[in-house]
C-alpha cells in the first residue's frame, strides 16, 4: 500500500497517487512529493566527485598516468545503452499499466456484482433472501479483501487466511481445505506460505459462486438464466483481474535482460568523467555539470523503471490498493441500504470489521473512508 500525501476533503491529493499539475511545469521541476531526484541525487554526486578527483589528478605534475578516455567508444555505448534504457522503461510501463488494469478489473466487478444481484432480487424482500443477498455480499467483500491481502503479501507478509475479516463459515472453509490435512493429502509437494495464500481468494471465489447457485432453494422467486449468468459473468471476470495480478506477482522482468541493461548502465556512468578529460575547451564547472546531467538522465531513467517494476509497497508512487478497495467496500454497504435498508448493511459493516482497526489497512487520509469507519 502507497503512503500517500495527507489531504483534506475534496483535494486532488486526496486520491491514490501522486497528483501533479502538469502544466505548471515550475511545480512539476520542484515538487518532491512522489520525485526520482531523492534517489538519484546521490549517484549524480558521485560522480560528479570522480569528475573533481580525475580533475585534480589529470592536472598534478607529480602523477604521470593518462586516465584520459576517447570519445568515439563512449558514444557508440551511449547508444546501446540508450536503446536498454528504453526497452527497460517501456517493459516496466507495461507492467505497471497491466497491474493497474487488473486491479480496476476487481475493483469494478465487485461493485458490479452486489448493485446486480441487488437490482435481479430487489422483489424479493423476506428474511430468507435478505440472508442470501448478506452472504452474497459478505463474500464478495472476502474475495476482494483476500485478494488485496495476496498482493500486499510481499510487503506485510500477512497471509491471506489471516486477514481480520475472514470469520465464521468462510474461515473454517479456508482452514479446512487449504491448510488441514486434506490439502496435504493432494499436495505434489509442499508450499511455501506465499503459494498457499494465493489460493485463498480462489476458493472464495468457490464459495461465492456456490452461494449465486443456491438463489434456486433460497430465494421465493428464481433469477432468471441471463442474470444468473451475468452475476456468474462477474465472478468470472473478477478473477480473470486476479489471475492477472498473480501473474504480474510471479513473473517479474527476466533477470538477464536486467543484469546486462544495469551492467552497461553503471561502466557507462562511471566512465562518462574519464571520457569529460578530453574536452578541453569546457570549464571545470561546465565539465561537472555534465556529468551531473548525464548521471541524471541515464540513472533517473533506471531508477523510474524500478519503481515502476513493483507498484505495490510503501513509495509515494506506488498503488494504494486497500484505500481503493476500501471505497469499493462502502459502495456495497450503500447498495445493501438501498434494497435491505441500513439494518442489514450494518450487520454486514459489523461482519466485516467488528474488532477490526480500519484505519491500519490503508495509510490514506482520504475523505471517502471518512471517519466513522467503524
Amino acid at each position: 500500500m502507497a503512503q500517500s500525501k495527507p489531504a483534506g476533503r475534496g483535494s486532488l491529493a486526496s486520491t491514490y497517487m501522486v497528483t501533479y499539475d502538469s502544466a505548471n511545469h515550475i511545480g512539476v521541476l520542484t515538487q518532491m512529493w512522489g520525485s526520482i531526484w531523492p534517489s538519484v541525487l546521490p549517484y549524480c554526486l558521485f560522480n560528479v566527485m570522480m569528475m573533481v578527483i580525475l580533475t585534480y589528478v589529470d592536472a598534478s605534475d607529480k602523477i604521470q598516468y593518462n586516465m584520459k578516455m576517447s570519445a568515439q567508444g563512449l558514444g557508440f555505448i551511449t547508444m546501446v545503452v540508450a536503446f536498454l534504457l528504453v526497452s527497460r522503461v517501456n517493459t516496466a510501463l507495461g507492467r505497471f499499466t497491466e497491474a493497474r488494469d487488473n486491479l480496476g478489473k476487481m475493483y469494478r466487478e465487485s461493485r458490479e456484482l452486489i448493485q446486480n444481484t441487488c437490482v435481479f432480487t430487489s422483489h424479493a424482500t423476506s428474511e430468507q433472501a435478505k440472508v442470501w443477498r448478506q452472504e452474497l455480499a459478505y463474500r464478495s467483500l472476502l474475495l476482494l479483501r483476500t485478494s488485496m491481502a495476496v498482493i500486499d503479501y510481499p510487503t506485510d507478509f500477512i497471509a491471506a487466511w489471516d486477514v481480520p475479516e475472514l470469520k465464521g463459515e468462510e474461515k473454517e472453509d479456508i482452514r479446512n481445505t487449504l491448510l488441514g490435512p486434506i490439502a496435504k493429502r493432494y499436495s505434489h509437494i509442499e508450499l511455501g506460505e506465499w503459494e498457499d495464500t494465493m489460493r485463498v481468494p480462489i476458493r472464495i471465489a468457490y464459495l461465492l459462486r456456490k452461494t449465486i447457485h443456491a438463489h434456486s432453494t433460497r430465494l421465493n422467486a428464481k433469477l432468471e438464466t441471463s442474470h444468473e449468468n451475468k452475476l456468474h459473468a462477474s465472478v468470472d471476470s473478477f478473477m480473470s483481474g486476479y489471475y492477472g495480478m498473480r501473474k504480474f506477482l510471479t513473473t517479474p522482468v527476466p533477470f538477464p535482460m536486467i543484469q546486462m541493461a544495469r551492467t552497461f548502465l553503471f561502466l557507462y556512468l562511471l566512465t562518462v568523467p574519464f571520457v569529460m578529460l578530453t574536452d578541453t575547451i569546457s570549464s571545470n564547472f561546465a565539465r561537472c555539470l555534465i556529468v551531473f546531467l548525464i548521471t541524471f538522465g541515464f540513472m533517473g531513467l533506471e531508477l523510474v523503471a524500478i519503481q515502476l517494476d513493483n507498484p505495490f509497497g510503501d513509495d509515494a508512487n506506488d498503488f494504494d490498493n486497500m484505500a481503493m478497495a476500501m471505497t469499493a467496500f462502502e459502495d456495497t454497504f450503500l447498495t445493501i441500504v438501498d434494497v435491505d435498508g441500513t439494518e442489514w448493511a450494518d450487520r454486514l459493516r459489523r461482519k466485516m470489521w467488528d474488532g477490526v482497526e480500519t484505519e491500519k489497512l490503508t495509510r490514506e487520509d482520504s475523505w471517502l473512508l471518512g471517519q466513522d469507519c467503524v
